[in-house]
């Protein structure tokens, strides 16, 4: 049963595995499976799993589609959401299969975020050119959505003969609940409002103001394409409580910033920003750990790296930039113990 009172956002947990550590199975998915177990208990709306390819920064994570099954046998209400499935890796009757089991083992609790992708060593698992990967993405999003419905559609055989298919299972939800990953383009925002769909968006590349004016024109493509409805826009924040004290703020800055740090050597591939990319490739160690920590600066101010008393509030401030959902991305650098203490203080202040 849901706990969780006058919430003024709907709060769900994130992850991407920078580190955590083995708990107490000696597992690196005992963070997820025992967050997500209490996330369950006390009502949180999801959890988010992430894709992740050839690299040590969210390396559990290659095919969100099987610890979300863990996930799905391990819990009994909060919904299990990819976040993201990168379309152009993938076959869209795979996707249908794999999150229709999914669904199936969870009663109907899988929504998926899609993404066109960003990092070029992910693309040797695709067919696709790398420069057409967004149309292939909507494409794919497309079929994958007609495919859980219960439609067919027309693949191609090895001999490249068209052949009409349906998959199975069949999902428990009649329609896939949808999001488009974005990061700080409005043209992306429009481009989920033009769809139909969600929107699982972060801080990176984009200030809450922009943030407020990326909503703003999501919720409008939404109503210029005949959708009554808001929509709904999931923020990730990196979170962490700390106890008010200058050694926990220290700690936490800390250990952010070398989360920070690790992303870049994905900055390194982005396909989808070659100048962005260039730039990275061009960094010294001296300018990554100046960048690093000025990045830490800004997620302590915005985030939910803060005190127990300061994280409705914030939530709060966060409802202010119109956003429905806030994802707790509590992976991001702390230890199995830390993390786990960490929510369990956030949950009580939520409850």
């Amino acid at each position: 049963m849901n706990t969780l009172k006058d919430l003024p956002v709907a709060v769900s947990l994130s992850y991407f595995s920078a580190s955590g550590g083995d708990g107490p199975t000696g597992s690196p998915y005992d963070v997820l499976l025992d967050s997500a177990r209490l996330g369950d208990q006390a009502g949180l709306e999801a959890v988010w799993l992430p894709e992740r390819h050839f690299a040590d920064f969210g390396y559990l994570y290659p095919n969100p589609s099987v610890p979300a099954a863990a996930v799905a046998a391990a819990t009994s209400r909060i919904g299990i959401r990819a976040g993201s499935v990168v379309m152009p890796l993938h076959h869209p009757a795979r996707v249908a299969e794999e999150w229709a089991v999914v669904d199936q083992i969870s009663r109907g609790r899988v929504g998926v975020s899609f993404a066109s992708g960003w990092n070029g060593s992910d693309f040797v698992l695709s067919s696709a050119d790398v420069s057409e990967r967004r149309q292939v993405m909507r494409d794919g999003i497309e079929a994958v959505r007609a495919l859980w419905r219960g439609e067919s559609r027309t693949f191609h055989d090895a001999s490249d003969r068209p052949i009409e298919l349906r998959t199975f299972p069949r999902p428990v939800q009649p329609e896939l609940p949808a999001w488009l990953t974005a990061g700080g383009s409005v043209g992306t925002f429009e481009a989920a409002g033009s769809m139909g769909l969600n929107v699982l968006t972060h801080l990176v590349g984009q200030s809450p103001e922009d943030l407020r004016e990326n909503v703003a024109a999501y919720r409008e493509a939404r109503r210029a394409h005949g959708d009554d409805g808001r929509g709904h826009v999931t923020l990730m924040l990196h979170t962490h409580l700390i106890d008010g004290s200058r050694a926990s703020a220290e700690r936490a800055q800390h250990e952010l910033a070398r989360y920070l740090t690790s992303s870049m050597k994905l900055d390194e591939r982005n396909v989808a920003d070659a100048e962005r990319a260039a730039a990275f490739r061009s960094l010294n160690d001296a300018d990554r750990a100046a960048i690093a920590a000025l990045g830490a600066s800004r997620f302590l101010e915005f985030g939910l790296i803060c005190t127990a008393d300061e994280v409705r509030d914030r939530l709060t401030e966060v409802r202010a930039w119109d956003v429905d959902e806030v994802a707790c991305l509590i992976d991001f650098g702390f230890e199995y113990g830390p993390i786990m203490k960490s929510l369990e203080e956030l949950l009580s202040v939520l409850s």
